[in-house]
């Protein structure tokens, strides 16, 4: 009975169902090899730009914390200096004298001449 029912279209069929369930068990892990396979990939380029960032992040704390980096702190901001070395001040006064003398000016003519002086006379309200 049983080599009548391997030799049998039923059996046949039954094989054939089996085989075809078999393929499409394989190609879904497959399919899903494959993407796994390229989600290892972009975590491992994530990887290597998160390694460069972090070096990039620990040549700057070098650089904030080494001496250099104080020492120009302390000069700029706090205005000091090393041992043997003047500070110079340079200050552009007059140029910050003349203008508030031509705000003033400015301020001295009345309103009705700033006028006068718009439609019939100078262009110009600063002298």
């Amino acid at each position: 009975m049983f080599r009548n029912f391997t030799k049998s279209k039923y059996f046949i069929v039954f094989l054939v169902l089996i085989l075809i369930l078999v393929l499409i068990a394989m190609g879904r892990e497959a399919y899903r090899f494959y993407k796994i396979s390229q989600e290892i990939g972009n975590l491992e380029k994530r990887i290597e730009n998160l390694k460069k960032d972090n070096e990039e992040l620990l040549k700057i704390k070098e650089y904030f914390t080494s001496k250099e980096f104080l020492e120009d702190e302390a000069r700029i901001k706090l205005n000091m200096t090393k041992e043997g070395e003047s500070v110079i001040f340079i200050s552009n006064l007059d140029a910050a004298e003349e203008e508030s003398a031509s705000e003033e000016q400015h301020i001295k003519i009345s309103n009705f001449k700033l006028w006068w002086k718009y439609f019939f006379g100078e262009r110009t309200f600063h002298k």
